[in-house]
């Protein structure tokens, strides 16, 4: 960590230069899974793009006092619930889902940078409640938050995504604050729903991946096939992996969405356990890095924020991981940084810049 003192805000360039080595491992992997089917490179190309137009965002989002982001933190909420109002009204379907609207020849998910505009709607009402415990209209307008985007995101149906803000229920109760009756009511209300959720909101694909998850040796060529090439992908690398650009899994095209949510197969395939290691361990630093900010932020706002926002990172990670290696059903999860698409660059990168935006001003409100 660089210098800091009391007088001037300071970024921390170990965490910036982890997220960007992220990034550039990202693009190299997105290089490998697809210039042998895409010999003019589009896809890459267009990596470097969003990388690039990330990088602009962060630095936006991390200059920008966080506390003036909070000022408008319900402007850009209601904007957010506005695009994801419109593609349930208006969204054409894409793989089973209205998740993505298209301007000419580019085209953006709304529900990724939503996934901001909750985080910081969620830590200005955190920001202005020092309670110990949040009472039941306090507990209600938290989850009031986190629902109504939750339930649009649902109606698309995009349930993969949707799931990402449930860990922003756990911030809620963990950090701040709920007393015991709540917890049991809201476990009762988890074990109710799930199973009902499974029977009454599951379209018949989505219930397949269970079934699927649960014995994908049933249907190899079908419904079982990504995870079980994902599989094979990853246990081939080996330690030390067949080399960059050498993963036959991926350059003869047995792997689906080799380039987007199965892309850490594709880091397993040509960079083997060390490669793997070393990309897990930059997320777990990432992580535990900013877990340090928020422990040190300078308001209870700011905390929240960092906490929100490397929710987001864990939960992307633990489950595309898991989902690859059979421990969780497959389900469009993007890897942090690291897998194919600008919106989900985009948001992460706009995290990123924010948490520094909080580590910024620890001391200072510059």
């Amino acid at each position: 960590m660089i210098f800091r003192d009391r007088t001037t805000p300071n970024i921390d360039l170990n965490f910036l230069g982890t997220a960007l080595v992220l990034a550039i491992v990202g693009c190299l992997l997105v290089y490998s899974a697809t210039y042998y089917s895409d010999p003019g490179l589009g896809l890459f190309k267009r990596q470097m793009l969003w990388a690039v137009i990330g990088i602009v965002l962060m630095i936006i989002f991390m200059v920008v006092d966080y506390h003036v982001l909070f000022d408008i933190a319900p402007i850009l909420y209601a904007i957010g619930l506005l695009l994801l109002l419109y593609l349930v009204v208006f969204g054409k379907l894409t793989a089973n889902v209205k998740s993505w609207i298209r301007f000419g020849g580019f085209q953006f998910q709304p529900s990724e940078f939503m996934k901001i505009f909750t985080a910081l709607m969620l830590a200005r009402f955190f920001d202005s409640n020092d309670r110990a415990y949040l009472d039941f209209r306090s507990f209600l307008i938290a989850m009031g938050i986190i629902g109504a985007p939750v339930g649009l995101i649902i109606i698309q149906p995009d349930f993969g995504t949707a799931a990402a803000f449930f860990p922003l229920i756990a911030v809620t109760m963990f950090f701040g604050g709920i007393r015991a009756r709540i917890w049991i009511a809201m476990i009762l209300v988890v074990a109710i729903t799930v199973p009902a959720g499974y029977i009454f909101f599951l379209k018949p694909y989505q219930r397949a991946r269970v079934v699927t998850w649960l014995n994908p040796e049933r249907d190899p060529l079908g419904k079982g096939y990504q995870m079980m090439q994902a599989k094979i992908a990853i246990g081939s690398g080996g330690i030390h992996g067949k080399g960059f650009k050498h993963g036959t899994q991926a350059k003869l095209e047995f792997l689906p969405a080799r380039h987007t949510d199965f892309i850490f197969a594709v880091l397993g395939e040509e960079w083997g356990f060390i490669g793997v290691v070393i990309v897990l361990g930059l997320y777990l630093y990432l992580m535990v890095q900013a877990l340090l900010f928020a422990k040190h932020a300078r308001d209870r706002g700011g905390t929240f924020l960092i906490i929100c926002l490397i929710s987001y990172f864990l939960y992307h990670v633990s489950i595309n991981v898991s989902m690859q290696i059979g421990v969780l059903p497959t389900t469009g999860i993007p890897l942090p940084l690291i897998s194919y698409g600008g919106s989900s660059t985009m948001m992460f990168f706009i995290a990123v810049g924010l948490i520094l935006n909080v580590d910024m001003r620890r001391f200072v409100n510059a």
